[in-house]
């Protein structure tokens, strides 16, 4: 019985631990999908790969985060979606972006004389 009690706590425990692990590695950087927890992929568009720019570890089926990672779906009405902050951390170097307004996806901010970084 105690055996029995053993391998249950232990299993749990397990369970508990890659939940967090999944918590942990949410929102980090990433180049490929081992960069991320197995229940995640690394979100990174196709804009970012060509700056060569880490995309975003997220949860499976997600792709990329609406509204902060050039190339994503935006709303520039939508404080969450409009493309102001970057998915990453900070201490992450990403490009300026704002929403497209007439595609709806995020895109490099252009500097003053309409070139864009």
């Amino acid at each position: 019985m105690r055996r029995t009690r053993f391998i249950h706590t232990a299993l749990v425990s397990a369970a508990l631990a890659g939940c967090s692990l999944a918590d942990e590695l949410d929102g980090e950087p990433c180049a490929v999908e081992e960069d991320c927890w197995h229940t995640q992929e690394c979100g990174r568009t196709a804009e970012e790969e060509q700056l060569a720019l880490p995309g975003v570890c997220v949860s499976k089926g997600t792709g990329c985060v609406p509204g902060r990672q050039l190339g994503c779906a935006c709303d520039p009405l939508d404080y969450d979606r409009d493309c102001l902050m970057a998915a990453l951390p900070v201490a992450i170097d990403y490009p300026a972006m704002i929403c497209d307004e007439v595609r709806r996806v995020c895109v490099l901010e252009s500097d003053e004389s309409g070139v864009q970084p």
